[in-house]
């Protein structure tokens, strides 16, 4: 009797078939989680919405908090890639901080699933900052001290402020505003604030610029209640 020939294994196959499989997890678990909340989710939940069995869901995580963790990782990740490729045509240092602010802005209201989980779910988390996830947010951000520091070196910003600063005020313009926009609806869009935005950064950070920047346009972002 013939022996049977044995299937050749493709390993790349096979690990571009395990890879797809985590990021339709992930995903599932983003809808459950934007739907009903972290603490209400179950791995059942999870498992359901992305048509596998728990014993498979087993097979990639370990807890629904990991899942939660590994969600920003994909999601940055691609807009990360997105954003670099379009910075490398962008030699103003002001401009890279306004495509930087859109591309925050439209990435949220472009996934507002994510941005619910993320802002409003992961942000108090810490236990998160532990999380290897955390390194591509983290990466994300730093574009926003590079542009700085590029301005700084090229003698259009201030030198007497620090960049982690000036990434800590742009993303918590951009955090405040969008956060209203998850929890009362207003404004209806975030991404026509971009240059509400951008010149209050650069009222604040440009040299011979305004001391009483604050006062220039900050009324024009929705207060909180």
């Amino acid at each position: 009797m013939a022996t049977q020939r044995r299937k050749k294994r493709n390993p790349k196959k096979e690990k571009k078939s395990a890879l797809q499989k985590e990021i339709n997890i992930l995903e599932a678990a983003l809808q459950v989680f934007g739907e009903k909340g972290f603490e209400a989710t179950t791995i059942s939940a999870i498992s359901k919405e992305a048509n596998i069995s728990d014993a498979t869901f087993y097979e990639y995580f370990d807890s629904k908090e990991e899942v939660l963790f590994s969600i920003p990782e994909i999601y940055t990740r691609r807009e990360l890639e997105r954003m670099q490729e379009i910075r490398r045509y962008i030699h103003s240092p002001s401009e890279k901080i306004r495509v930087i602010i859109q591309g925050y802005l439209e990435f949220y209201e472009q996934n507002r699933m994510y941005t619910s989980v993320a802002l409003l779910t992961l942000k108090g988390n810490r236990n998160f900052l532990k999380a290897p996830a955390y390194t591509v947010v983290r990466e994300a951000s730093r574009s926003i001290v590079e542009a700085f520091e590029e301005g700084v070196a090229a003698g259009v910003f201030r030198d007497d402020i620090d960049g982690y600063l000036v990434r800590n005020m742009v993303l918590g313009f951009i955090e405040h505003l969008t956060v209203q926009w998850l929890l009362v609806g207003r404004p209806e869009s975030i991404s026509g604030y971009r240059d509400i935005i951008y010149d209050m950064v650069m009222k604040a950070i440009e040299k011979n610029s305004d001391e009483d920047w604050l006062e220039v346009k900050v009324k024009g972002i929705p207060a909180g209640g």
